[in-house]
């Protein structure tokens, strides 16, 4: 009678190099893991609370998997305790969970691959601003998920009411990350300055700090090494 539980994918199957009889394919959405369209993006997902939330509902708002901290922080009364020396980008989702279809808080999401700003979502319209070589001579890649949702048919006349308002909210997106820029990937030992720290994890920084007698390289210099572009970085030492 107290849990919540939400389940969800995710993030897009991996269509472009699937595991061998897996069966992973595109289907309503165009795209997989990797990509910008939404069938990168959109994952099924529930939530289920006996005596709370009300079985046998179908959302159709947006909900952003980083708005699961900050409705979790309200509904387990501890929004004091949410940081307030960053950009806190998830939105307090309770009034969904409780009130159902029509009732969240979100209206837009921004799309990256990698550090590149690919597009914006903004209710049922989605802009790319970048492109995948369309040959329809449209400037501006504008897209009814509603009507298209595999973004197959850009559109610029029927869309020019929304233009300057893309325009906006990407710049407005731009400067908020110009005054709170992307921090570096974190590097090193994990979970270092907790003060209730259990053996296992400090042992983890003993051990690192060992290996520094018997390999040609110091070990805490690599994990801060920048790798060459296409070549995956490992985060941890066995």
């Amino acid at each position: 009678e107290n849990t919540l539980l939400v389940c969800h994918a995710d993030n897009g199957p991996m269509t472009h190099d699937p595991p061998a009889g897996m069966g992973l394919a595109e289907t309503i959405f165009r795209g997989g893991k990797g990509d910008y369209t939404e069938g990168g993006l959109r994952v099924p997902a529930f939530a289920w609370w006996p005596g709370v939330i009300e079985g046998g509902q179908i959302i159709n708002d947006i909900i952003h998997e980083c708005d699961l901290f900050t409705t979790f922080a309200r509904l387990g009364q501890a929004t004091d305790h949410i940081p307030r020396d960053r950009v806190i980008d998830g939105l307090d989702q309770t009034s969904l969970l409780l009130n159902g279809d029509a009732h969240g808080r979100r209206d837009y999401v921004q799309v990256y691959v990698g550090d590149t700003h690919a597009a914006t979502v903004k209710g049922r319209i989605k802009r790319h601003w970048i492109t995948e070589g369309i040959e329809s001579g449209v400037s501006s890649a504008f897209y009814d998920l509603v009507l298209d949702p595999r973004e197959q048919f850009p559109m610029l006349v029927p869309m020019l009411h929304t233009y300057s308002q893309f325009d906006r909210i990407k710049a407005r997106h731009e400067l908020w990350k110009e005054k709170y820029p992307d921090r570096k990937k974190a590097t090193g030992i994990p979970f270092t300055g907790l003060t209730n720290a259990r053996p296992e994890t400090l042992a983890i920084g003993e051990h690192l700090e060992s290996l520094r007698e018997h390999l040609p390289f110091d070990p805490f210099e690599f994990m801060d090494w920048e790798p060459p572009q296409g070549v995956q970085k490992v985060d941890m030492i066995d």
